[in-house]
């Protein structure tokens, strides 16, 4: 027995271009609560944001999301036994 699904033809995915969250496009956002799909902070927005949550719990898995570019789901599947802070090591084993 053939499995229907197989003769299916998905449509092509389109894949949202990533653009720089600029003060026009916050602009927009602020008037018309519409964002691009997929924006990210100038290097000068990431420091603002590190500075602020500085004293914040979680303050070091937000660094190395925003500067080592660690997947989100990476981040959430850390443990604290994956971290080692006297050593400045943290390995990653999850999602």
């Amino acid at each position: 027995m053939t499995c229907p699904l197989a003769r299916s033809e998905l449509p092509s995915a389109h894949r949202p271009r990533a653009v720089v969250w600029t003060a026009a496009r916050v602009e927009h956002w602020e008037k018309t609560g519409e964002r691009p799909p997929v924006v990210f902070w100038t290097a000068a927005q990431t420091a603002e944001f590190l500075h602020a949550i500085r004293d914040h719990r979680l303050y070091a898995a937000y660094h190395l999301i925003a500067l080592r570019v660690l997947p989100r789901g990476e981040a959430a599947g850390m443990r604290w036994c994956d971290v080692d802070l006297d050593d400045d090591v943290a390995v990653i084993t999850r999602q």
